[in-house]
């Protein structure tokens, strides 16, 4: 039952969102076309893997800022090795492992130092984000193989590739936060640290763990998202800690931790990318998409922080009316 209550958010999310789309249809009959839907899904995918890493830090109650300066670093790191003359899948393993080396950094500065989240990941998301610009000397880094840009732009029966990473990421990530310890503990360290610590749950482990998980996606997402454009820019990764975000929370991630589903926060960064996607053929201009995404995070908030205070107010102000009516 208590899991029945967990998904009953994401799901209301899942059907409002429906609902507008087959609404919005009516008015853009553009939106439904295979090739935007698949255009749709595929910027919906570039966010979900690194929405991946953010939920699972939301679990333990942490928050990472590092995303965006991550996937920029990465994306650049990548770029500088593969126009050098290393092989691409060579150098995306590179890429990947500089993801884990930030993630690891988080999470120690967090769990032994002591670090509150915000500032540890604020602040390496700084330093990554000033060494993509270093070495890229301000510039987009082109000339990326075939290879490697197919990877980003091919499919398999017009399914793109992009999408089948993602879903095979997230099946994988369901299972193992599902059904093993790991998963088990990130929830229990999130609902209530203490309680976790004496009960025998590595605390400290847990965190790091998280935060190397986080930092490992962010960069699969920026190597993904350089695939995709065919190039490496050392600022294309920043919109991305906040687009996450938002999917993760507009999925029904409890910002407090312990609560959420990858499978939602996938939903989140598909009706994100649904809605930017009809802004642009409805012509908003791009500061005005980010007005209304910044007013959809706060709804989302207050959804998630106040809805049961909410509910609980309108019980108590209809109850004494429907009692004097009887």
């Amino acid at each position: 039952m208590r899991s029945l209550a967990n998904m009953r958010k994401p799901l209301i999310g899942l059907g409002i969102a429906v609902i507008a789309i087959v609404i919005l249809e009516l008015f853009l009959p553009r939106f439904l076309t295979v090739g935007n839907l698949s255009n749709v899904l595929v910027q919906a995918a570039l966010v979900a893997v690194a929405a991946f890493g953010v939920t699972i830090v939301l679990l333990t109650a942490g928050i990472d800022l590092s995303v965006g300066g991550v996937m920029s670093l990465t994306g650049v790191v990548v770029a500088v090795l593969i126009t050098g003359g290393m092989p691409w899948p060579a150098a995306i393993l590179i890429g990947v492992l500089l993801g884990l080396a930030i993630g690891t950094i988080n999470g120690a500065a967090i769990a032994w130092l002591n670090l509150p989240p915000f500032i540890a990941t604020f602040g390496t998301s700084g330093i990554a984000a000033g060494l993509a610009l270093y070495l890229a000397d301000a510039y987009p880094i082109k000339a990326m193989p075939g290879g490697f840009v197919a990877l980003g732009n091919g499919g398999i029966a017009r399914i793109p590739f992009l999408v089948i990473i993602t879903a095979a990421i997230l099946v994988i990530l369901e299972v193992v936060t599902r059904v093993t310890p790991w998963g088990i503990n990130l929830r229990a360290t999130g609902n209530a640290p203490a309680v976790a610590k004496v009960t025998g749950v590595p605390v400290r482990l847990t965190i790091l763990s998280a935060y190397m998980a986080s930092g490992t996606f962010a960069a699969c997402a920026g190597t993904l998202l350089a695939a995709n454009l065919s190039t490496a820019g050392p600022l294309q990764g920043s919109p991305y800690t906040l687009t996450a975000i938002a999917a993760c929370v507009i999925g029904g991630v409890d910002l407090f931790g312990g609560k959420g589903h990858l499978w939602a926060a996938a939903i989140g960064t598909i009706f994100l990318a649904a809605l930017k996607n009809i802004l642009n053929l409805i012509g908003v201009a791009p500061f005005t998409q980010n007005l209304v995404l910044g007013c959809l995070i706060i709804l989302a908030v207050v959804a998630t922080t106040r809805g049961p205070a909410l509910r609980a107010g309108l019980v108590h102000l209809i109850k004494p009316h429907a009692g004097g009516a009887a």
